[in-house]
């Protein structure tokens, strides 16, 4: 697949620093890197950075252009495939509007690993693995983005702050005080934001989902 080699080689030679750190670059398949409806961003992988059996960054794109799986659905922490509650709330919210979670590509804003969001050394990575996502969204050119985790220093808060729009819409999590929020970038794609799933589960609100599909009904792509 020509279109995956070509992001495996721009993201090694772009990634060259941190290659050797425990991590993932791509959550899903190979095959999602083709024009398609949507691209999930989390925060970062999780798991414990100095546990050999997980891939490193370099790893993961050496492997990339075979890559048939998609972390949402294989098994974590010993649980059952899909199981775990991150993973049933993502597949969830993904089937609700319609979509395959196989089929879409996803992903997270820092590539290295850490227990927890508080280790990710957002400010650094961020800023280093952000061009690797403008490639990524320039294959698979969405009409939306969806991000969990929307507090401070979280997916889209670093997007708001990176495209800079003039207005923001948002809607009740219903768990407070989380809010779920929007904003468009004129001629690219919708960005949505909900609070981070690991924690609130997104599948017990329906309404955001319709909120989701108000504010933009995804192209279908064949």
């Amino acid at each position: 697949m020509r279109t995956v080699e070509h992001f495996a080689n721009f993201a090694r030679e772009h990634l060259r620093e941190i290659l050797h750190e425990s991590g993932e670059v791509l959550y899903s398949a190979a095959s999602t890197l083709r024009p398609g409806e949507v691209y999930l961003i989390g925060h970062n992988p999780g798991g414990d950075a100095k546990n050999r059996d997980l891939p490193k960054i370099g790893r993961s794109l050496d492997d990339l252009p075979n890559k048939k799986t998609n972390s949402y659905l294989q098994s974590w922490n010993g649980r059952a495939a899909g199981k775990a509650p991150l993973q049933r709330r993502v597949r969830w919210l993904l089937e609700s509007l319609g979509l395959d979670p196989s089929k879409v590509a996803a992903s997270n804003l820092i590539f290295p690993r850490s227990r927890d969001a508080a280790g990710s050394q957002f400010r650094k990575y961020s800023r280093l693995c952000w061009p690797v996502h403008e490639e990524l969204l320039g294959v698979v050119q969405p009409a939306l983005v969806i991000a969990y985790g929307n507090g401070g220093q979280s997916p889209y808060r670093f997007l708001l702050n990176q495209f800079g729009p003039d207005g923001e819409e948002r809607c009740n999590s219903g768990h407070r005080p989380w809010l779920c929020r929007s904003f468009v970038v004129p001629g690219r794609f919708r960005v949505v934001g909900v609070p981070h799933m690991s924690r609130y589960d997104i599948s017990a609100h329906s309404e955001v989902v319709e909120w989701i599909k108000n504010l933009s009904r995804p192209r279908r792509v064949s």
